[in-house]
């Protein structure tokens, strides 16, 4: 008898012992960032804009899959269901060379971590302060860049943009920020190698 007893609070444990409670995990969404394709009535640059494009620059806080807010001009968060689908850096130096190529009518172009291709007219570096929502209401994008020439001449400017978002502004109208981001950065870039 005590054997049955005890093979039946066995049995109970075991069957109640393997009902699982029902999950909290929330699957986050992926981003990408995408070129903004060149509307075909406006001319392309035309001359040796051919480039090397060197590995972008981030500060270590941007390197996190997660993407950035800041409430305030002191603090971060991470949103924890938010992530970028490619390393930021990666995405950044795809779109921007994708942009600078169909801005230009030279399409010779070399990306890190491919090797430098020769003859190209410029190697270009581009480092990144800010590239983050601020406040929930706008995203900010500040960085600097320099081109340095075959031959020696060198160029180098600082780009800052800012653009505020519909107030029921989503992560959709986020990433439409940061594409048009790096397509004026882009632009920026060639009408200075440009004006040589």
């Amino acid at each position: 008898m005590r054997n049955l007893l005890l093979l039946m609070c066995f049995s109970m444990l075991c069957l109640f012992g393997c009902i699982i409670p029902e999950s909290n995990h929330v699957e986050p969404d992926f981003f990408l960032l995408s070129y903004i394709p060149q509307d075909l009535n406006q001319s392309k640059i035309h001359g040796d804009n051919s480039f090397y494009l060197r590995e972008i620059e981030l500060p270590q806080y941007l390197k996190d899959p997660r993407m950035v807010v800041r409430p305030t001009p002191h603090t971060i968060e991470f949103r924890e269901f938010d992530r970028w689908g490619e390393p930021l850096e990666d995405g950044v130096a795809r779109v921007l060379a994708l942009n600078l190529q169909e801005q230009s009518n030279d399409s010779i172009h070399s990306i890190f971590p491919n090797r430098r291709k020769d003859d190209l007219r410029w190697d270009l570096a581009v480092s990144f302060s800010c590239f983050e929502r601020i406040s929930n209401d706008r995203v900010s994008v500040r960085s600097k860049w320099t081109a340095k020439e075959r031959n020696g001449l060198t160029f180098s400017d600082s780009f800052s943009f800012e653009h505020f978002l519909p107030v029921s502004g989503g992560e959709s109208d986020e990433l439409d920020a940061y594409n048009l981001a790096i397509y004026k950065l882009s632009k920026n870039i060639l009408e200075k190698l440009s004006s040589d």
